[in-house]
């Protein structure tokens, strides 16, 4: 089942070549200044950036994701997380939350993102920069996986693109927009977590039999048709009292799932349960198939009509 192709963006010439060889010592200072930016919370205001910083920290993170594997392998304990949209402010507010004695987390914890960073929300530059600039400074600690948003077909609509124009003058943010997709293109599909908890954005589907199934997606995926099982890891979700594998007819791309299918892959797979993003759960969290499945809402008050 394919997905809708990306439009192809007018030219507007290529991104920033590579950048002169820089040391060790000059990378940390450029990560330390750009993750300063995002320490604290002001509310209700934008991080003042400059297209020239982007081009660096964007191309830094595009060498960092292109060389992880399609499937991470992530050590317990971790906090996961699910979809942000945009909602800074409760980004932050979950650091907090998972931190101590008033310290954020950031710092002292491991965590695994499960996509959707941008669109919907206010805010969608200030949180994938923030993802982006925790990741460059604690690779091992902050893993990031690829939601349906971080597509381009889906953001050019949904908000980012706008955000983007409405911070930078025209060019920059197409040049922006096209350079952040190229990262997004690249982003990890699913993760195992102590070898036991697959995560992903979306859903199992039918080309899912082996762990190897996964490893093996080429990246970077720019069109849906690329790869069903990837297509089927963002966009599948999974329907009460269904049997089997059918149409995604809600979603117009890929499938849903019945609990039928996470039992036998769990069973086949030797795993736990599986953990999920995708839809929104009113209390944060929802179980499905006897707490075989839980889909994991990290924005809380998220409004899915709104387009900023």
């Amino acid at each position: 089942m394919n997905a809708p192709k990306a439009p192809v963006a007018a030219n507007q010439g290529a991104p920033p070549g590579p950048a002169p060889t820089e040391s060790k010592e000059s990378k940390k200072t450029v990560h330390e200044a750009f993750l300063k930016k995002h320490l604290q919370f002001r509310d209700g205001e934008d991080i003042n950036y400059k297209a020239k910083e982007l081009f660096v920290i964007i191309r830094e993170m595009k060498d960092l994701v292109s060389a992880e594997k399609s499937l991470l392998e992530v050590p317990a304990p971790c906090v996961i997380v699910g979809d942000i949209h945009g909602q800074y402010e409760d980004l932050h507010r979950m650091f907090i939350m998972t931190g101590r004695n008033g310290r954020s987390g950031a710092t002292m914890r491991r965590y695994l993102f499960l996509g959707d960073y941008v669109d919907r929300g206010p805010h969608s530059l200030e949180c994938v920069c923030c993802l982006f600039a925790y990741k460059l400074a604690f690779p091992r600690m902050f893993n990031l996986l690829r939601g349906n948003h971080e597509a381009a077909f889906i953001n050019k609509n949904y908000g980012f693109y706008q955000e983007l124009k409405d911070r930078f003058d025209e060019p920059q943010a197409l040049l922006l927009w096209k350079m952040f997709n190229d990262v997004f293109d690249y982003l990890p599909l699913a993760a195992l977590v102590h070898g036991k908890i697959l995560c992903m954005h979306g859903g199992i589907g039918p080309r899912l039999n082996t762990l190897d199934d996964i490893r093996n997606i080429k990246r970077p995926i720019k069109n849906m048709d690329e790869s069903e099982l990837a297509c089927d890891l963002l966009w599948a979700d999974p329907v009460i009292d269904l049997s089997g594998y059918v149409r995604n007819s809600v979603r117009g791309v890929s499938v849903c799932f019945g609990e039928d299918t996470v039992l036998r892959l769990c069973n086949n797979l030797k795993l736990d349960m599986i953990v999920r993003a995708h839809q929104m759960m009113m209390n944060g969290f929802g179980f499905f198939c006897k707490r075989k499945l839980v889909t994991v809402f990290s924005a809380p008050r998220y409004d899915p009509d709104k387009v900023i």
